[in-house]
């Protein structure tokens, strides 16, 4: 069985002697130099020959998960737009009518019993901008017309309109010289709009390993399945054999029991195999993310199996993973942004202290084009420095939200620090995975190379008569098994370089997958 071969592996490997001028170069078997072939059933002509490259390829762009992932990318870039609404040009405009039939208030006014008419109207237009440093600018034209019988009023009929142009600048709360608090919002959406960015590459790289996985699988699934159809018909050759000699009488008649109970076994296995097969294939196409009419297409991979050992170093790794893990920048993004809200915290305990200066022109007249000739004449003109001052002296609350903004930016360096440790455990775990996949493809090759010399010597005692069927069919079943520990060796030890990939942030770069950052 598979787990008596991994045995013989894992005893031949500890028991490998070591070479002084280094480890033999690793010979594949001839069954891995060649694309396995499909089951029987299925179309060869209508298969999708698929190549490693392809897959991950196809991956990157169509795997719905990684679809979502760049729909909240986009999301994120627009909440940048957002956070800069304060700082987009404000206009307004407005209009007001008011008709009044009233008496007099004073004897100026007019006399008792008399009624007056008072109409006016009012309109005005403004155009506000914030700037990054906190300034307010904010220009004003408003005009008014009034018609009034009153006493007192400047005439009948007056215009009258007004240019005021005001600048208001925080210079407490609100204020900083890099313009860091009053631009928080947008820092802050920068910050998640760069973390949803890694995100994906994070996601991504599942989505990658993933598909590699599962092409993999695929691969080992048809080779698997090509060795039990090669161990069925060594079953049945052993089979013939037998009857050939029970017709010779060199064989009781019920040897031949036993040969035909082997290549029933046999027989389970192929078909186990084949459905194990298709289930692969199911898997990789769900990652891909295919429409439902291509999954009755055949998939057949054309990449080989092939084994290159890697030396490496924890410590080298863990130098890549610190450079490269995209987890480790969203780390730092989360310190960036908890540092931040210290800030704007720290901010708050000032004062709210605003300067401001304003200056206007007015003209009045009969006509309103003559009211706005006099205003912009400038010869009616005004202007006023303003100075206001907010402040709780207790600061409980202002004290207490930075304290907690303190906190959470310890915490973030903390967790930061747990995530490094994290990852190192990860690379090391990596490394020592891949390393001793590398030690099992070295011993199943070894193991496998025994299993073939012990049948030809158990096939030949058969022939010259020192042997029995049991024993042939019992060193068919150890090749078989050795063959199945080898491609799987060699697998796992794909499996763990792109896994140790992973754990160093260095797979979408090693496979060349260039990810689409649009939606």
């Amino acid at each position: 069985m598979v787990v008596r071969s991994l045995g013989v592996v894992i005893l031949a490997a500890l028991a490998a002697p070591a070479r002084a001028d280094g480890p033999t170069p690793y010979v594949p078997p001839d069954f891995m130099t060649v694309a396995p072939p499909l089951p029987a059933g299925e179309n060869g002509e209508a298969a999708w020959r698929l190549d490693l490259a392809q897959a991950l390829q196809i991956a990157a762009h169509r795997n719905l998960g990684l679809v979502v992932e760049r729909d909240n990318l986009h999301i994120a870039d627009l909440g940048i737009t957002v956070a800069g609404a304060p700082f987009e040009p404000l206009l307004t405009a407005g209009y007001l009518h008011s008709s009044a039939f009233e008496p007099p208030l004073t004897s100026v006014d007019g006399s008792v019993g008399e009624l007056f008419a008072a109409h006016e109207d009012d309109w005005q237009i403004g155009l506000a901008q914030r700037l990054e440093t906190g300034t307010l600018l904010a220009v004003n034209l408003t005009s008014s017309r009034t018609a009034s019988t009153l006493g007192t009023a400047v005439a009948p009929l007056a215009y009258r309109t007004n240019v005021s142009v005001s600048v208001v600048q925080p210079l407490g709360r609100g204020f900083s010289l890099d313009r860091a608090v009053p631009r928080v919002a947008i820092l802050r959406a920068h910050i998640v709009s760069d973390r949803e960015r890694f995100q994906l590459v994070v996601a991504a790289t599942d989505i990658i390993k993933q598909t590699e996985d599962a092409y993999w699988d695929v691969v080992q699934a048809l080779y698997r399945h090509d060795l039990e159809r090669k161990s069925q018909a060594r079953a049945r050759e052993q089979l013939a054999l037998t009857q050939r000699q029970i017709a010779a009488g060199t064989l009781p008649p019920s040897d031949l029991i036993g040969v035909q109970s082997t290549v029933a076994q046999h027989e389970l296995s192929v078909v186990s195999s084949e459905e194990s097969v298709r289930q692969s294939w199911d898997v990789l196409r769900g990652v891909l993310n295919l429409p439902h009419e291509e999954w009755a297409r055949p998939i057949l991979p054309v990449d080989m199996p092939q084994f290159t050992a890697a030396p490496t170093t924890d410590e080298d790794e863990l130098a890549l993973a610190l450079a490269n893990r995209p987890d480790l920048a969203q780390a730092d993004l989360d310190v960036r942004g908890a540092a931040l809200g210290v800030r704007v915290a720290e901010n708050e305990e000032r004062p709210q202290l605003d300067l401001g200066v304003t200056a206007a022109v007015l003209g009045q007249n009969a006509g309103y084009g003559q009211a706005v000739r006099q205003a912009a004449e400038a010869d009616a003109h005004a202007w006023q420095v303003t100075l206001n001052m907010s402040w709780t002296p207790l600061m409980r609350a202002t004290r207490a939200a930075a304290e907690i903004e303190q906190h959470r930016h310890q915490q973030s360096l903390v967790a930061r620090t747990q995530l490094v440790q994290t990852i190192w455990l990860q690379v090391r775990e990596a490394v020592r995975t891949q390393r001793s996949a590398a030690r099992l493809v070295a011993a199943a090759g070894a193991a496998r190379e025994l299993a073939e010399q012990t049948l030809a010597i158990e096939q030949r005692r058969f022939l010259n008569g020192t042997s029995s069927n049991i024993n042939v069919a019992a060193k068919q079943e150890e090749l078989a098994n050795a063959q199945i520990a080898e491609l799987g060796a060699v697998l796992a030890h794909k499996k763990a370089t792109s896994s140790l990939l992973r754990a160093t942030g260095r797979l979408l770069a090693e496979r060349h997958v260039e990810l689409d950052m649009r939606r």
